[in-house]
């Protein structure tokens, strides 16, 4: 019996079905810790590691693509899915460093959206073209469309005008990382979102600011309107204040 066949990972219960992909992906970090997943090694197939955790194979082949995406597996339709063949510290370093979604806090993934923010209006002012402009208007009209309707889809619309200066990058890593990062921001339960005061009436303001320095070519402008924005943002949610 080879190795991938014997691997024990029965330990799902009850209390972790709710997050089976951030589950499987701390029960491989646990083996890969325990040398029982070693560089090289080829994993279970996706039937039997569903088999194993009790969960179906679409969460399995998610929580596979998430390591993928950091480099953690070399996923092959011939030869299946093998953990990278990497030194075995290189390995767990970088398996430590996925992020799971129980243990994030709110505050890190804020701190890591503003930096990335900032910097995406940084080189979207350097490097936008008029199709760039076009969608980050349009994404504007889509957000003030929701937000004056008082529409609850006003936040995702608003992750689409962000999304759209991202993509002005023309840097798709980029894309892809705010991608990553906003998801779990815009599904979290965040009271703030709620208290629909006046303070909320800046932000119209603050996204055409933005979009002015972008079409403007100004990377200084387009920073510190970036900077004001969403410094305020996290002030609203982590003081309650939008002063």
């Amino acid at each position: 019996m080879s190795k991938e066949e014997t691997l024990d990972l029965s330990l799902f219960d009850k209390r972790n079905r709710e997050d089976a992909e951030e589950y499987i992906i701390s029960r491989i970090r646990e083996l890969v810790h325990r040398g029982e997943l070693e560089p090289g090694t080829r994993l279970p197939s996706e039937r039997a590691l569903a088999d194993s955790l009790q969960t179906s194979r679409g969460n399995v082949r998610k929580a596979l693509q998430r390591l993928e995406f950091y480099g953690l597996v070399n996923i092959t339709p011939q030869s299946g899915t093998r953990i990278a063949s990497l030194h075995q510290e290189t390995v767990e370093e970088l398996i430590d460093s996925i992020p799971v979604s129980r243990n994030r806090k709110m505050a890190d993934l804020m701190e890591a959206r503003f930096i990335l923010d900032v910097q995406c209006a940084r080189l979207a002012a350097e490097r936008r073209n008029e199709a760039d402009l076009a969608l980050i208007q349009r994404r504007q009209e889509g957000f003030l469309k929701a937000f004056y309707s008082s529409s609850e889809s006003f936040l995702e619309e608003d992750y689409l005008f962000h999304l759209a200066i991202a993509h002005a990058t023309g840097n798709h890593i980029l894309v892809s990382l705010f991608s990553q990062l906003t998801p779990p921001i815009v599904t979290s339960n965040q009271p703030h979102l709620g208290q629909r005061d006046r303070d909320f009436s800046r932000i119209p303001s603050e996204h055409q600011k933005i979009i002015d320095a972008i079409r403007s070519g100004s990377p200084d402008e387009a920073e510190e309107a970036m900077t004001g924005h969403r410094n305020w943002a996290l002030k609203r949610i982590f003081e309650g204040e939008g002063k």
